[in-house]
């Protein structure tokens, strides 16, 4: 007789980690969605809501989360400090930030600062005019690295094992720009040491610089938005620069 198999429905389902279900809650918040009610958490987070209710409780004795004054949950200031003592981050982002702001006194254009995630990039600094156009990144946006210039920039110095895989996933992507046309920019970057995209601030041109490690690969990379028109040789010189006195800083601070 053959044993009757059961069917994927009647398996039990793997349990949740308390851990795994805090990461839900707190990944439920967005820029676009930074206050929430109980009910919209345990929607978003794909909870139950008496299991919401007390995590969230739990959370709020500990600090990760609070109420504002319409009493709705939103992040709490201890989950925010934890942020902060990210060393990937971190690091570059306190070494880089003074050469920052002196790009951005000189120019008045906005500055972004990025760390490689992968095959992404997250923003982790951003200085920028009151008002900018839709370029502007949000702090914590992340990015896949050839649609933005800060992206482009640590891909054309990045392992070209890593580039190959990249580039390779890119075939299949109807939305992105042909690999050999991302390959042909790539190599214009590694000639020039600067990265130049519209892909994500047109009109506007997005200009980028990697910060490189001791062997040569990207630990981040500095752009600077300029407006339609602008030459970007000059800007590019610029930006490059301040990529090197960032670099060449965290190297004597022992980054890298």
């Amino acid at each position: 007789m053959v044993e009757a198999q059961s069917s994927t429905a009647d398996r039990p389902r793997p349990r949740r980690s308390s851990l795994e279900r805090v990461h839900r809650l707190l990944s439920s918040f967005s820029y676009e969605h930074t206050q929430l009610s109980l009910s919209e958490l345990s929607r978003r987070a794909g909870l139950p809501l008496s299991t919401t209710h007390r995590m969230v409780t739990e959370m709020l004795e500990l600090g990760m989360l609070e109420r504002d004054e319409d009493d709705l949950l939103c992040i709490g200031v201890d989950v925010w400090k934890f942020g902060l003592l990210t060393p990937k981050s971190y690091g570059i982002q306190r070494v880089a930030l003074p050469f920052m702001q002196d790009l951005y006194a000189t120019t008045g254009l906005p500055v972004h600062l990025g760390i490689p995630e992968d095959d992404q990039i997250t923003i982790v600094e951003s200085l920028r005019p009151r008002g900018s156009g839709p370029e502007r990144p949000y702090i914590g946006q992340r990015e896949p690295m050839h649609v933005v210039a800060v992206g482009m920039a640590m891909l054309a110095f990045s392992d070209p094992n890593f580039q190959e895989r990249y580039l390779a996933a890119l075939e299949g992507d109807r939305s992105a720009d042909a690999p050999e046309t991302i390959r042909r920019e790539l190599a214009q970057t590694r000639a020039t040491g600067f990265a130049v995209s519209q892909r994500k601030t047109a009109p506007k041109i997005a200009i980028g610089a990697p910060v490189l490690d001791r062997v040569g690969l990207p630990m981040g990379a500095i752009s600077l938005v300029v407006p339609q028109g602008t030459a970007t040789p000059p800007y590019g010189h610029l930006i490059r620069s301040t990529a090197r006195a960032v670099q060449r800083t965290a190297w004597e601070q022992g980054m890298g």
